[in-house]
């Protein structure tokens, strides 16, 4: 399967998280907002956010399509990213530390824009 990762070209922010997780895993993926062509670039995210048939539509950037799935924000998408790749623990409870240690540098990344804006 080809993901196609949906993030704000030239801002690396939470999107540069899952393109990491990808990176490190192997993964083949699209970087759709960074792309041109048909079905590409700004135009297809905001196309793809704007559209009313999508069943469990993401608000905002990032966000991955893997399959039929649309699945958004970064620690939710990392969370499904990492059992699926080996980037994760094997048992619950080491995903959920994961996960829990992903939580806390969205928290911190968050504090640090907001000090510095």
């Amino acid at each position: 399967m080809q993901y196609r990762l949906y993030y704000w070209p030239g801002i690396q922010g939470r999107g540069e998280f899952v393109r990491l997780a990808l990176e490190e895993a192997g993964a083949p993926y699209i970087d759709v907002a960074r792309e041109s062509g048909p079905g590409l670039g700004v135009p297809a995210m905001m196309k793809l956010m704007d559209n009313r048939r999508v069943r469990r539509a993401s608000f905002a950037p990032p966000f991955l399509q893997a399959g039929r799935l649309t699945i958004g924000q970064t620690a939710n998408i990392l969370l499904y990213l990492g059992p699926r790749h080996g980037l994760a623990p094997r048992s619950e409870d080491g995903r959920l530390w994961t996960h829990q240690l992903q939580l806390t540098m969205a928290d911190f990344v968050a504090e640090a824009h907001d000090t510095h804006h």
